[in-house]
């Protein structure tokens, strides 16, 4: 068992490295009030607002994080040619160390997730977006950024929303690329292209997406454990990541073990983020030499703190050393098993 000493140490040595971003960018938006009252004009809430706020979302809310961790992310993106894109390049000037290479399609709108809070709890979501497949002409320029930028790169995020940026034929040029300059790959995918991220470092479903993409219900920790197992397979990645939400996380590793961890959270106020700051975490730590599982323990670790938190954003680095303070001594909740689901 590893104890927090050697995650404090961990977590003192990221930072400093040039990560890859890539993936759908969007503007987190929320809009906090108090509900008190029902409309007359239907049996739905109203919301009195007392503020809104912005914030970088999708890859971009994953480039946030590695700020927060100290990195120099290096973001691909496209977003439209609007005022909500111009806002979101507004707000990634405003982080230093971030280097953007961010298109404009005038095509389709930027991306933006409006959230109504009302007493700090989420109540509804509006979203605003396009998910047509990019030109190829744009992913294309982006393919050809990201190989100018690979030989310096620590590692590679690819940040996957279905928003039609990461298309079969992208997808497969970025693995390319990053083979072919020993670039780690980090995947977080979604439904659709789920089985294209072969070859992957790290490949990290949550629980419906990989039940989604089995066409299996996954309900005990048997079958959760053989789905890990299979996916991991049949993707070729190194290491499978699952989330499981208020039930942790497991890492199936290249040996075939199953190793699960308890979710460390106190209260859930909003999941809103928690992939994204797996994702980043993660990135973050095994850029600065940490195995996978050291990774997952962090990343588990940072998702616990940012569910305790309302709305999209970062975790403190002060925060996230806390987290470690409280939780790391305890270990794994299972040990180790086999593919099966049998102790091995």
């Amino acid at each position: 068992m590893t104890s927090h000493a050697r995650y404090l140490e961990l977590l003192h040595a990221t930072g400093g490295r040039r990560i890859g971003v890539i993936g759908d960018i969007m503007l987190d938006r929320s809009v906090f009030g108090v509900v008190d009252r029902l409309s007359s004009e239907a049996p739905i809430p109203i919301l009195d607002v007392s503020r809104e706020c912005e914030h970088l979302g999708g890859a971009a809310n994953v480039v946030n994080n590695l700020c927060a961790m100290g990195d120099r992310p290096v973001l691909f993106s496209v977003v439209g040619d609007d005022g909500n894109g111009l806002l979101l390049r507004t707000l990634l000037g405003e982080h230093e160390g971030i280097e953007t290479v961010i298109l404009a399609d005038p095509s389709r709108p930027t991306t933006v997730k409006l959230r109504l809070f009302a007493q700090n709890r989420h109540i509804a979501r509006a979203d605003f977006e396009s998910r047509a497949p990019v030109d190829q002409r744009l992913w294309r320029e982006l393919a050809a950024a990201f190989e100018t930028a690979a030989p310096g790169l620590a590692a590679v995020v690819v940040q996957d929303y279905n928003k039609g940026l990461l298309t079969a034929e992208f997808i497969a040029e970025l693995l390319r690329i990053a083979r072919q300059h020993r670039v780690m790959v980090l995947v977080d995918p979604k439904f659709e292209n789920f089985f294209a991220y072969r070859g992957a470092t790290v490949f990290k479903p949550n629980l419906r997406e990989a039940a989604e993409a089995l066409a299996v219900r996954l309900q005990d920790r048997a079958s959760i454990e053989r789905a890990a197992a299979e996916l991991r397979s049949r993707v070729d990645a190194e290491n499978l990541v699952l989330t499981l939400g208020k039930d942790g996380v497991i890492l199936a590793g290249a040996d075939g073990r199953c190793t699960r961890w308890p979710a460390f959270v106190r209260v859930v106020s909003d999941p809103a983020g928690a992939g994204d700051t797996v994702i980043s975490i993660m990135a973050s730590v095994m850029a600065a030499g940490g195995t996978a599982a050291e990774a997952v323990v962090l990343a588990n670790c940072g998702a616990g703190v940012i569910c305790e938190k309302v709305g999209v954003q970062p975790v403190a680095r002060d925060d996230l050393e806390d987290a470690v303070r409280r939780h790391t001594d305890a270990g794994p909740t299972d040990h180790a098993t086999g593919p099966s689901g049998s102790s091995s």
